[in-house]
């Protein structure tokens, strides 16, 4: 039977999501004000193993995350999050924006089947997040990167519902396991990257271009530290950083625009090691006790993919493969992802 919930539990998870979304707008607001003369683009990602070849319907099972990024930021007021952020040049050329977030994920065992989960295998578990970033390109050589995310995970996040109801629109089987999902947390997700970029000219209209990167990620979500790159072939590659990722790890979401005649196009590969001290959606919640598996300290990604731009247009596709996440899991995991990015009519 499709799975239901009382409108007596309902209620207090609203009262858990309306302070947050509150105070996701009163962060955001004086940005959006500030900046809405100023050329913004939206991006859509979204995230399924059914866009994965042999795909299975288990385990980082959905995401989508939208993002509006603002224009370069003329206003000498404006920049003083820069100056004030560790770690930003002050120096050299340097385009600053803006960035508006939100979205949700998606988390199920391989067996959703089952009215009561594997404990040997992943909790399900949802989260509900928005948030707010600084962006800066310095001479377009490196790229640095601060993002901080407020949210909940638990019933609040809306995935059991969500998945529930898609699953009986398209008439395919039911998850039975929700009830058990990890509970009502809010949460705290703090991201700090940097990139640089190795670019040469091939030739007849051919570029190269490697893009190494370090980060950081602290709060009640993740935390751990990364290291990765990515490779690209095409033509125009300094329109972007290549195309993002909900997980936060490779490419940039805005795009520098190109004149009406010009074309970007570009394959690439890229990856990323990353050495995990927690992870909520495998260790369970952090002050109650709830379903949790083992977590692998070293987790890395390969992707592969696409993108094409014109003008403000980005359309890509990447494929990710993932290594084993949690000490029990039979095999690594593998999704794709479309990413859409526009120019926004304000």
């Amino acid at each position: 039977m499709p799975q239901s919930y009382p409108a007596s539990t309902l209620r207090p998870r609203a009262r858990t999501v309306i302070p947050v979304l509150a105070a996701l707008l009163a962060l955001a607001a004086p940005v959006a004000a500030r900046a809405a003369d100023l050329p913004w683009t939206a991006t859509v990602i979204d995230d399924d193993d059914y866009y994965a070849p042999g795909n299975r319907d288990r385990h980082y099972t959905h995401g989508i995350r939208f993002s509006g990024t603002s224009g370069d930021i003329p206003d000498g007021d404006w920049q003083a999050p820069f100056r004030w952020m560790p770690g930003f040049p002050d120096a050299g050329p340097a385009s600053r924006r803006y960035e508006i977030l939100g979205g949700q994920n998606m988390y199920t065992p391989e067996n959703t089947g089952r009215s009561t989960p594997d404990p040997r295998d992943r909790p399900y578990a949802g989260w509900l997040y928005g948030g707010v970033g600084v962006m800066q390109d310095t001479n377009g050589a490196q790229f640095d990167r601060f993002a901080l995310r407020l949210g909940t995970i638990g019933p609040s996040s809306g995935a059991g519902q969500l998945q529930t109801k898609w699953h009986l629109l398209i008439q395919v089987s039911q998850p039975q396991g929700w009830r058990a999902q990890l509970r009502d947390e809010p949460t705290l997700d703090l991201y700090r990257e940097r990139k640089w970029r190795i670019h040469r000219p091939l030739g007849s209209g051919l570029e190269f271009d490697a893009l190494p990167q370090v980060s950081l990620r602290v709060g009640n979500v993740y935390d751990y530290v990364a290291a990765g790159g990515m490779i690209r072939l095409g033509k125009n590659l300094k329109v972007d950083y290549g195309p993002p990722h909900i997980d936060e790890n490779l490419g940039a979401t805005y795009v520098n625009p190109l004149p009406d005649s010009e074309w970007a196009w570009y394959g690439f590969l890229g990856t990323e090691g990353r050495l995990v001290g927690h992870n909520i959606f495998l260790d369970g919640n952090s002050f109650q006790r709830s379903a949790s598996v083992a977590r692998e300290i070293a987790v890395a990604d390969a992707e592969a993919g696409v993108a094409m731009v014109w003008q403000h247009l980005r359309l890509a596709y990447t494929y990710v493969y993932r290594s084993n996440e949690f000490r029990t899991q039979d095999h690594p995991d593998h999704y794709g992802s479309f990413t859409v990015t526009f120019r926004l009519p304000f």
